[in-house]
């Protein structure tokens, strides 16, 4: 893929989120494995750009908390109760959580 594909595949895949408001982990990264396969997490997509999957999260009704930094952050969908953690373009499903940190 040429550079202005990779780009426009990038605009659309954040577009189709804005569009479709995915309210599950599941949905999100049936948006986000037609452009990348999963690196290490659950999902994935790249940094890097001025537009970016926070703001399309937040745009289709997802709650952002940043924790460090703008590449590692929490987003949660508040009618779903949906979770998941963004580590440098990963994405790790947290909805389902252990008794352990249920306790917590």
């Amino acid at each position: 893929m040429n550079l202005s594909a990779y780009w426009a595949a990038y605009d659309a895949t954040l577009a189709r989120i804005r569009d479709e408001k995915p309210e599950t982990f599941e949905a999100l990264k049936a948006i986000l494995d037609r452009f990348h396969q999963p690196s290490s997490g659950d999902a994935f997509f790249p940094g890097g750009a001025d537009d970016t999957l926070a703001d399309a999260l937040h745009a289709a009704g997802w709650e952002i908390r940043f924790n460090e930094a703008d590449y590692v952050y929490i987003a949660r969908h508040p009618r779903t109760r949906a979770k998941l953690h963004y580590v440098e373009g990963d994405l790790y499903d947290r909805t389902r959580i252990t008794s352990e940190e249920a306790e917590r």
